[in-house]
């Protein structure tokens, strides 16, 4: 048989290249459980797990004369280069008559020997033994369309080096520890339900390491996930609630601002949010803005993912003013059109308007501001529904009732009282403010009725300036009134020098003319000199009685005092004729 040169050397090169890698396998295992410096004995495994049993291999022989130090944790070679000749010095535990041992604690030991027989130089020999803690692994299975399996082991959370997978249908693979997730397909021939278990290997083996079994349903094809409802619930947060979520598949909440100007994703967890996930964001605004909601399940060997219809959050405030003696409050309402059915306004839980449009208004006229409720508006998207976040209109120091419009006031008995509108709202008090000589205003009472009284006149006021707001029942004070302003001119004296009181209406009292009179006194003498009369009320005269009795007809003196404007006293005196 010819064999051509080329074609020989092609046969030849690869398996030179095998025959290499064999050799240099083989020492690296030999060299891994073999001891050293000359291979006075050997281990069948150097890496195992808690509890690991080691039995050395003496290849030289020598009976009794062995010793073997097994929980020592000093490395020879690097405690001192004349460890063969003084081993104490490097070596921590006790030399025994024993050829093996279990480890109990994960760590790093030197086994050494301890060889007579051994040639000069090499007495002692030792092997590094590794023991690993054995611990489940950690891994997750997902499923895939197409009775695909993905096992997804997370190789951080232990020592192993290595791991073998048991599918549960007669195949097994062993793969290799990754720095990421290490992940491992695999596909059914018959769909169905199966265990499949992953064992932990140290070097290969699985000396005493820990395994895990986890359950698995072939998929034929991805569901699709259905969202039930959506609901606000303030400015940064939503709850989302859906269809019960496949744990075999990977979900994703996935939520736009309507401009998409804002996105979030989120991986859902079926073990933790089987059938509802409270989303919060504190960049995210629910209550003036509209977002897009969906889920995306997609299985973990193929891109392309099955996305639920999309529902969108509704946007929702409300504004209050007085109209007339009512309460108005507008509650605005925004959404998206796209699969949108109707928007409905609730109060007290119970519908009170449908819309058909993705945006409006509803209005409430109240009476009173404590005849609030709870409001919010809900929406329909195919058999989902959306709800706004409840409004409870705040109503308390955010309104402005209506000002007073009218006020008059007259002086009554050097006091100055003034009557002004009554507020056509629920009122609980009014506040009066008078105007100082820096013509600013400061409060100088209160009042529960539409009328004050200001009793502190001070001398050469010749106007009165006033303005007045009101509370209503929730707190909301009123806009301030206009300015009210009422001239006073200081009184002068007319006086007649006759008066009749017979009772006809006309001259009956004696009394000064009209004006401000302050420190007013008035004296009626008879023409003996006997005070019959006194008054300090301008506006009370004398009624040509003394002591219930009509006086006499005759002369009669008077002597009458005040201040003027300037302060100065001015007094007169005369006398009168009271005719009958």
């Amino acid at each position: 048989m010819n064999i051509h040169s080329k074609a020989l050397s092609k046969f030849i090169m690869p398996l030179g290249v095998v025959i290499l890698m064999l050799f240099v396998f083989s020492n690296k295992i030999s060299a891994q459980t073999a001891s050293t410096p000359n291979g006075n004995f050997e281990v069948s495994e150097v890496v195992g797990c808690a509890p690991f049993y080691v039995e050395p291999n003496n290849l030289l022989g020598g009976g009794g004369s062995i010793q073997y130090n097994f929980e020592n944790t000093l490395n020879p070679e690097s405690c001192s280069a004349n460890y063969q000749a003084d081993p104490s010095s490097c070596m921590n535990g006790e030399l025994q008559n024993i050829n093996a041992h279990n480890y109990s604690i994960p760590g790093v030991y030197y086994l050494i020997q301890l060889n007579g027989n051994a040639p000069a130089g090499s007495i002692v020999s030792f092997v590094k033994i590794t023991v690993i803690e054995a611990i489940e692994p950690t891994y997750n299975i997902f499923a895939c369309a197409n009775n695909e399996v993905s096992v997804v082991i997370d190789s951080d959370q232990d020592n192993y080096d290595s791991y073998r997978i048991n599918f549960g249908d007669g195949s097994d693979k062993i793969v290799n520890k990754t720095p990421i997730l290490t992940e491992t397909p695999h596909t059914y021939a018959v769909a169905g339900d199966y265990d499949i278990e992953v064992v932990g290997l140290a070097s290969g083996n699985t000396t005493n390491c820990s395994s895990i079994t986890k359950s698995i349903t072939t998929l034929d094809s991805s569901p699709t996930p259905v969202i039930n409802s959506l609901e606000v619930l303030d400015a940064s947060m939503v709850e989302i609630n859906y269809e019960s979520l496949d744990s075999r598949i990977i979900h994703t909440l996935m939520i736009e601002s309507e401009d998409g100007s804002q996105t979030d994703l989120v991986t859902l967890d079926p073990s933790i949010n089987a059938t509802s996930y409270t989303y919060t964001n504190g960049l995210f605004d629910f209550i003036n803005t509209v977002y897009s909601v969906k889920i995306e399940s997609a299985d973990r060997c193929n891109a392309d993912a099955v996305p639920s219809e999309t529902i969108y959050s509704v946007a929702a405030q409300s504004s209050a003013t007085y109209v007339n003696s009512d309460i108005q409050i507008d509650f605005d309402f925004n959404s998206n059109a796209n699969g949108l059915t109707q928007i409905q306004f609730y109060e007290k839980n119970s519908a009170q308007e449908t819309f058909t449009t993705n945006a409006g208004t509803a209005q409430r006229l109240l009476s009173n501001c404590t005849l609030v409720e709870n409001y919010y508006f809900k929406a329909s998207f195919g058999t989902a529904t959306s709800k706004s976040a409840v409004i409870i209109p705040d109503l308390s120091g955010t309104l402005s009732p209506p000002a007073i419009q009218n006020m008059v006031g007259e002086l009554v008995n050097a006091t100055f009282q003034i009557d002004f509108d009554q507020a056509i709202i629920n009122t609980t008090t009014y506040t009066i403010y008078k105007k100082n000589p820096d013509d600013t205003f400061s409060p100088i009472g209160t009042s529960e009725t539409p009328d004050f009284t200001d009793s502190n006149l001070r001398s050469g006021q010749l106007e009165l300036c006033y303005t007045v707001t009101y509370e209503d029942d929730c707190g909301n004070i009123s806009e301030m009134s206009p300015e009210f302003c009422f001239p006073l001119s200081i009184g002068t004296i007319r006086l007649p020098n006759a008066f009749t009181p017979n009772g006809d209406g006309e001259n009956d009292t004696f009394t000064v003319g009209d004006g401000v009179f302050v420190n007013f006194r008035m004296q009626i003498f008879d023409r003996w000199g006997n005070l019959i009369f006194n008054s300090t009320n301008p506006s009370i005269g004398w009624d040509g009685n003394f002591n219930g009795t009509p006086a006499s007809i005759g002369g009669y003196a008077y002597r009458i005092s005040f201040q003027d404007a300037g302060n100065s006293t001015i007094q007169q005196t005369g006398t009168l004729v009271l005719i009958r």
